[in-house]
């Protein structure tokens, strides 16, 4: 029997790649979030979490300082800034490439670069912080939190967007109680806090905040959609040797693939997912929002 050794090394070569990016930290410079800006048209992924955190700031007054925490290139906190135009918007990121991104923009948001364990920003010195898919990220989340309740001023307005992928009601901890999908999250989003609803709000009583409100979002149809798209990712990364694939560019290629009717396709299948957030935003979900307030 005839033995390639040519093909087989190769074969080895790519096995090889596949399994190092598996066990390798997640790129946040290669990987850039936020490059687009929050809307909040029915049709636009990001409506509901905009809308939820607009809520959160409704009561501030004017020149209030507002930091989004975790901004990417700053595509909600830009958006922020449009709606409330007189107060102070501040981003911070880890990621250098986003930060720079974010600041040729000129969008009137003042963006820094963060360490992970110290926010750059004074004691008692921010209105309202807000936060959006960041704590799933985070190395040291007691530490996050803590530095979040320093920066803020008694009373300050903490909103944070949570998916709590450990939750009873989530998909991944039904799919990963039989082993399929398990590092999913980590390999193409960065994930590598799988909370509870509960062990969430635990963390934030613990660090010095007072739950004010809760809110629920992408149930089924939201949770089905974001489920089957880390599948398809992972099914792209595989086709291309295990690389990191950013989900934000994975998707705007595809749409761009099938032209006006993956357009078409996309605003239909977010606005479905818009109501039934919207609707059932009071039903028990993994996917929460929390206003809470600084004690």
């Amino acid at each position: 029997m005839y033995f390639d050794f040519e093909i087989y090394l190769e074969f080895e070569i790519l096995k090889l790649k596949f399994w190092k990016h598996c066990f390798m930290p997640f790129n946040y410079e290669q990987s850039i979030w936020g490059r687009g800006e929050a809307d909040l048209a029915w049709s636009s992924p990001t409506s509901f979490r905009l809308r939820q955190a607009l809520f959160a700031l409704k009561n501030l007054p004017e020149n209030s300082k507002i930091l989004e925490v975790g901004c990417g290139a700053g595509q909600f906190v830009r958006a922020i800034k449009k709606t409330l135009p007189d107060a102070q918007c501040l981003g911070c990121d880890v990621s250098r490439r986003a930060v720079e991104e974010a600041n040729k923009l000129n969008d009137g948001v003042e963006y820094t670069v963060s360490e992970s364990a110290r926010l750059p920003f004074a004691d008692s010195s921010l209105d309202a912080v807000l936060v959006f898919d960041v704590l799933e990220h985070a190395q040291d989340v007691d530490g996050l939190l803590a530095e979040i309740n320093r920066v803020l001023k008694k009373d300050g307005i903490f909103y944070c967007f949570v998916p709590c992928e450990n939750d009873l009601l989530s998909f991944w901890k039904i799919l990963r109680s039989v082993n399929i999908g398990k590092d999913l999250t980590k390999k193409y989003a960065g994930h590598i806090n799988y909370f509870s609803r509960e062990s969430i709000i635990v963390a934030l009583k613990g660090n010095g905040f007072q739950i004010v409100k809760l809110r629920y979002s992408d149930h089924i149809l939201g949770q089905l959609v974001g489920v089957i798209s880390f599948f398809l990712m992972d099914r792209a990364s595989k086709k291309q040797g295990g690389t990191q694939i950013n989900n934000e560019q994975y998707f705007e290629e595809r749409k761009n693939y099938l032209g006006q009717f993956g357009i078409y396709i996309k605003k239909i299948v977010n606005s479905l997912i818009f109501i039934e957030s919207t609707i059932m935003s009071i039903r028990l979900s993994p996917n929460i929002h929390i206003i809470s307030k600084k004690i």
